[in-house]
């Protein structure tokens, strides 16, 4: 999967059936109404009234484009892209790309000729949602970069979202704050899907992130330098902003509010750094990408980058700490606050474990809530979902209640919008329990009988003939129901009935659980006579 232009992306985006292209020109005003209306899939505008960008969203809007991204099914994207951020290939270095077609310096800066629109009711002001957020840790100089959101303020000034305190772009600006120093930043709109998973990859803060951007490729990221800072970008950007995070000032700025992933305002008007943006390159007819965030179905959205950076996130995490974790789902609905694992227990406290894993393991600071099930249990059903629940859940012994973890400040249950905050976070057991004295076999779906074709040969006997043979058979070794109807199949399924009508007076049932079978005894429940 090498790296490839958004041109390129959302060319095969359109092959594979995920992209609605409009070409009538479109005001920017329109554009919310436009998202709104395609839940489902991506959305380019190619024309858009006095702006000289093409515009796309919802370009990661649902599990299945992930899956095609990826190249697996859409419950492999866990284990597959665990894989795939564990790779680690030095990038390129090359000198020429696009996005230095054009390249506005100083006072030529104008952010007004991107394409700025409300998106919801009480947004503070016009926001670019789809920013890749690039810096260097001002310790180590290694290279992070992450998505966040961020205000207009001025045709040269944005303020970004930096309040989460699990966040690098934060701290790689506290530490740049202590120094006396502001942050320089680069700034990416927009990019493919396996840009963004990379970006929301959890790696230990000694990785740098072209490094995993190149795992996820499987090949070198190539990256060009920006013009006025010391930093690397993609060189299939399309439109870079160049600028410093003005850290000096401190968090002391008006943000928000924001319709957030949440579907609804959390985290209300924040204190914020301010961005000042120095220099502006993109390509000529460059895309200009917007996130479809909240409205009024935000399981449908660009959030969704989220969900298989979380599955990734727990299913490396549960494998490192020795669970046999098979699947990880991260449901839509759950807005990345629910997760579950499909594991295979060996030992009495793996669930538990597990469940502990899940709560802490990923910088996102999510889920909330996790939930464990068999290997049997299908975590992509919601039915199965819910049955394994109701059936395999008991509140006072599978619960587990971790206070104080790491949240996130849009999450309106939380109460607080200033770190430092926490929450407390949920897990339930829903596997089958292995210590208790519990009956594994009453756990056991109740699955259709299928007894398979009828032999060609077959001789039909009369009820005396049967009567006489299924005594004898019967008498060889105890048999259940099902495997005398077996033994039988093709006889007139009333002549099998009659037959077994005959011996049932002679018959109990043995003890042999599950199947309880039917052996010749004087009591019904030959497993209690001496």
């Amino acid at each position: 999967m090498p790296q490839e232009s958004l041109t390129d992306f959302v060319n095969a985006m359109e092959k594979a059936g995920f992209l609605v292209r409009i070409k009538d020109e479109k005001s920017v005003d329109e554009l919310p109404k436009i998202m709104e209306d395609n839940p489902l899939k991506a959305v380019l505008v190619e024309k858009i009234k006095d702006c000289e960008f093409q515009f796309l969203a919802n370009a990661y809007s649902n599990q299945d484009m992930y899956a095609w991204a990826v190249g697996c099914k859409k419950s492999e994207t866990g284990a597959i892209m665990a894989k795939m951020s564990e790779r680690r290939i030095k990038p390129e270095i090359v000198t020429k790309a696009p996005c230095k077609e054009i390249i506005l310096k100083g006072d030529q800066v104008d952010l007004t000729k991107l394409p700025l629109f409300l998106h919801h009711d009480r947004d503070g002001h016009a926001y670019t949602n789809d920013n890749l957020v690039i810096s260097k840790d001002p310790d180590t100089q290694i290279t992070d970069w992450g998505i966040y959101r961020s205000m207009f303020r001025t045709k040269n000034e944005k303020s970004f979202d930096m309040t989460c305190s699990s966040h690098r772009q934060r701290l790689n600006a506290l530490k740049a704050q202590k120094q006396g120093k502001n942050l320089p930043m680069a700034v990416v709109i927009g990019g493919p899907i396996l840009d963004k998973i990379a970006a929301l990859t959890s790696v230990p803060t000694s990785v740098d992130d072209w490094d995993v951007l190149g795992g996820i490729y499987g090949e070198a990221a190539k990256l060009i330098k920006c013009e006025t800072i010391d930093l690397m970008v993609p060189a299939n950007a399309e439109i870079v902003l160049e600028g410093e995070l003005i850290a000096t000032e401190g968090w002391t700025h008006d943000e928000g509010p924001y319709g957030e992933f949440t579907g609804m305002y959390g985290g209300g008007l924040k204190r914020n750094p301010i961005f000042k943006v120095n220099c502006m390159t993109y390509r000529k007819g460059a895309i200009y990408q917007h996130a479809t965030i909240g409205g009024s179905h935000p399981w449908y959205t660009d959030n969704m980058l989220q969900l298989p950076a979380i599955e990734t996130d727990i299913f490396n995490a549960l494998e490192k700490s020795g669970i046999d974790v098979r699947e990880v789902r991260a449901p839509a609905g759950g807005l990345s606050n629910i997760a579950y694992a499909k594991i295979k227990t060996a030992g009495g406290g793996d669930s538990m474990q597990a469940l502990s894993v899940m709560l802490s393991c990923s910088r996102l600071a999510l889920p909330k809530i996790a939930m464990v099930f068999d290997e049997d249990v299908d975590i992509w059903d919601d039915n199965a979902i819910l049955w394994a629940m109701a059936f395999r859940y008991m509140p006072h012994r599978d619960t587990l209640i971790l206070p104080g973890g790491n949240t996130m400040t849009v999450d309106p249950t939380v109460g607080s919008d200033t770190p430092p905050i926490s929450a407390s976070k949920l897990g339930l057991d829903c596997t089958i329990p292995l210590v208790g004295g519990f009956d594994p076999h009453s756990f056991d779906p109740s699955t259709i009988c299928v007894l398979g074709d009828i032999p060609k040969q077959m001789k039909m006997m009369t009820l005396d003939e049967l009567t006489k043979d299924m005594s004898a058979f019967i008498k060889a070794s105890p048999r259940s129901w099902k495997e005398i109807l077996e033994k039988y199949h093709g006889q007139p399924y009333y002549i099998i009935y009659q037959a077994f009508g005959n011996l049932r007076h002679k018959l109990g049932r043995s003890g042999d659980t599950p199947w309880f079978r039917y052996t010749f005894s004087d009591s019904d429940f030959a497993f209690d006579e001496k």
